[in-house]
């Protein structure tokens, strides 16, 4: 997570890497599955997670942590009722939220990378990368991060059902192999 900001070159040619490591923070949750890093490529990052199968309980504290920062006097965030929520990392525009989850796809990236994933995931509409994010191996047990493509012109809760629906579909496609 605090890997340095001037070493990726989409960041600095986006000239959203300036001045890294100075004037960021992290706040993170006793249980730490709940993290608000400030001065990360779109200023702000919200980040939730738990393990598990659920996806609306980690939808559900995501928005409940949401209203508690949009609460905050003197915050606001720059939005727009056609398109969500307004962000400067080019992978993020649309919404502002990727969703995703990890999970173990041992035959599918039996030959220790992700290439056999991601002609699977490619119709399904789910992009694959490694744990450590976009640029990094899949884990050593096959684990990846699977998100859905789809961030311009999506709403949240679409999100949300095309990674559920998606990974069911990946999941059918692994146990094949």
């Amino acid at each position: 997570m605090f890997k340095n900001m001037d070493d990726d070159p989409y960041l600095k040619s986006a000239g959203i890497a300036g001045d890294w490591p100075y004037g960021r923070g992290c706040y993170v949750s006793a249980d730490k599955q709940f993290i608000i890093w400030f001065g990360e490529e779109d200023q702000l990052r919200i980040m939730c997670m738990k393990k598990g199968t659920k996806l609306n309980e980690v939808f559900d504290r995501l928005r409940d942590g949401l209203d508690m920062v949009e609460s905050i006097e003197g915050i606001k965030f720059a939005t727009s009722t056609k398109y969500g929520y307004v962000t400067s990392c080019p992978s993020n525009l649309g919404t502002g939220m990727r969703a995703s989850v990890h999970i173990k796809l041992p035959n599918l990236t039996s030959d220790g990378t992700d290439t056999r994933a991601k002609q699977v995931a490619k119709p399904l509409g789910l992009s694959v990368r490694g744990t450590g994010g976009e640029h990094t191996p899949v884990g050593a047990d096959g684990t990846v991060d699977i998100s859905p493509s789809a961030r311009l012109f999506i709403r949240e809760k679409d999100i949300i059902k095309a990674l559920y629906d998606g990974i069911q579909l990946l999941m059918e496609e692994e146990n094949k192999v």
